[in-house]
């Protein structure tokens, strides 16, 4: 399953704002000095644990991380340096699209496939992420950035949400039940591109102190009436 970890739901996911799905992956990394104190584990809960560190977001297909053990990463470094010290001897590596937003790819030593995430599919990540956040910030109980659930979502042809599954609570019936609902609601203004790899999978984290809400960036497009999605 593709997957979006807040690293900021995933963190993803996802400090975070929505980031515009046009926006180009260059100038996109944060040289801000982290502390990082991540043992070797199972790469999914490490790439999770880096999200909680840094506040960063991936997108990656899950099935390409069962199994996998992440690199030991102690000490101060960027998120950049971080992420690359984690993946090494996974086969793995790690490219950021936006600010706090990554994905995750064979890298050439460890399939002989093309790492390079095409610009179509890069956007439509990017449309993807808004169009949850989208649905979700504006609920009463169910806005992200107090609980850690992950979603995973199908897009059918016609931009309507095919499947969706969630896994974990946000803290009440209440809340996960207008997750659900808004998850299944969703409708994508396009389809997905060719090749595009599905299902999505987000993983939404609490926001980091101090941080950027999750739901900045989508309040402000409501309040000025832009149109989602």
């Amino acid at each position: 399953m593709s997957g979006c970890f807040r690293a900021r739901p995933i963190a993803a996911a996802v400090f975070m704002g929505l980031f515009c799905a046009l926006e180009a992956a260059e100038g996109a990394e944060d040289d801000t000095r982290i502390e990082f104190s991540i043992p070797s584990q199972p790469l999914i809960s490490a790439i999770s644990r880096y999200g909680d560190v840094t506040g960063s977001e991936a997108l990656y297909d899950a099935s390409l991380a069962a199994g996998r053990l992440s690199n030991n990463v102690q000490g101060g470094m960027t998120p950049s340096e971080g992420l690359d010290r984690l993946l090494i001897g996974t086969g793995l590596s790690a490219r950021f699209i936006a600010k706090g937003r990554f994905v995750v790819t064979l890298s050439a030593s460890g399939s002989a496939q093309q790492t390079f995430l095409a610009p179509s599919h890069r956007r439509y990540y990017g449309l993807v992420q808004q169009g949850v956040l989208d649905a979700l910030c504006p609920l009463s109980e169910g806005r992200p950035g107090q609980y850690r659930i992950i979603v995973s979502i199908r897009v059918a042809f016609d931009g309507h949400i095919a499947q969706t599954h969630r896994v974990g609570t946000a803290g009440t019936s209440e809340a996960d039940h207008q997750i659900d609902a808004a998850l299944g609601a969703i409708i994508f203004r396009e389809a997905p591109p060719e090749g595009f790899a599905q299902p999505i999978r987000l993983l939404l984290s609490p926001e980091l102190p101090g941080g950027t809400p999750v739901c900045a960036k989508t309040d402000v497009r409501r309040n000025v009436g832009e149109t989602p999605r």
